[in-house]
């Protein structure tokens, strides 16, 4: 069967990689999710392609790593992390130059101990660097060395435990809605492709939007917080009232996990703000009263205005209609993106 090779720099995240379009370091199989019994020794393999012109000296490390709570992969030294698999792994080769458009195969070994339950994984770190072939003059020579990594997870069969749980749900900014759910993996099993959709609902709970999440993995013990925008288009604004925010996950466990969110829009109580001698205005009816000295017209004495009342009540009690950048409060960000309007109108 055809390998399948794939761009290291193109699929891997939370590493700071060169992008090379036209040509990279190609590695055959980037994640290996195995299902080995306890007490089982195996060895895989996954190949290395110089895709690049230049010839290329590839060093061969272990490394731990997770994902932070957006997402992006952070790596360590191996045997760092409690479920790390890094001891149970031995790599070869750990060095070898690779010549343009020539493949290099890595095998390693895994040995299974007997007493484990649920995911263990480490990863196998491929670094690149240019071959010097001459050389280097006296002086600092800056060497650019790339690193993917080769995610390896264990998880026996019929062991471990899957439990998950929403953790949070709230709603930031409202121009349109900013969903935040935060899901927590409290099993001690990877679960690979957790899918869901979050609901609006009105009092009478008729279901005014529905949106489906993007599919994401956790590793166990992991939380993860996702932020989706509502596809409600700006100045399309919730009627102030109750409305209910439901999120469902599915992580592969016996059962979903669920949680719901209560959000109360309160009506404006919009009152001159500072020497201001009439109410804010919305000069382009989008939800947002960037007139804030009430003068017909939008000026840099608008945020200058705003900027020197934010803690007054006729602020704060209205946030949602000052709330520019759309984060859910009013604050000094907001100042800053209404003086970018004000010189760029």
């Amino acid at each position: 069967m055809a390998r399948r090779w794939m761009s290291a720099g193109a699929v891997l995240a939370g590493l700071s990689l060169v992008w090379l379009p036209a040509s990279a370091l190609l590695i055959s199989q980037i994640e290996f999710d195995l299902a080995l019994p306890r007490g089982a020794v195996d060895t895989l393999t996954f190949s290395v392609l110089n895709n690049e012109t230049d010839p290329l000296e590839i060093q061969i490390s272990l490394a731990d790593w997770d994902r932070d709570i957006t997402g992006e992969n952070r790596f360590y030294p191996p045997g760092t992390l409690p479920r790390s698999a890094a001891p149970w792994l031995s790599v070869s080769p750990l060095r070898f130059d690779l010549e343009p458009n020539k493949q290099q195969e890595v095998r390693f070994s895994i040995k299974v101990p007997s007493d484990i339950a649920g995911t263990y994984w480490a990863a196998i770190m491929v670094e690149a660097a240019p071959k010097q072939t001459q050389p280097q003059p006296p002086g600092t020579t800056v060497i650019v060395r790339r690193r993917f990594a080769v995610k390896v997870l264990e998880t026996p069969p019929g062991t471990g435990t899957k439990d998950g749980r929403i953790t949070l749900i709230d709603v930031r900014g409202l121009n349109p809605p900013n969903y935040l759910v935060e899901f927590e993996n409290r099993g001690t099993i990877h679960a690979p492709r957790v899918t869901g959709r979050i609901e609006l609902r009105d009092e009478k709970g008729t279901l005014l939007e529905k949106l489906d999440l993007e599919s994401f993995p956790i590793l166990p013990g992991a939380k993860r917080l996702l932020k989706v925008t509502s596809a409600r288009k700006k100045g399309d604004l919730l009627p102030p009232g109750k409305y209910l925010v439901v999120a469902v996950l599915d992580y592969g466990g016996e059962t979903l996990a669920g949680g719901q969110f209560v959000l109360r829009i309160k009506p404006l109580q919009l009152v001159p703000i500072g020497t201001a001698s009439a109410p804010p205005q919305d000069l382009d009816k989008d939800g947002l009263y960037e007139d804030i000295n009430a003068d017909g017209k939008l000026t840099l004495d608008d945020p200058a205005l705003l900027g020197l009342n934010l803690d007054r009540p006729a602020v704060q009690e209205n946030a949602r209609a000052f709330d520019f950048d759309n984060d859910g409060d009013a604050d000094f960000d907001d100042v800053i993106a209404l003086k970018k309007m004000a010189q760029g109108s």
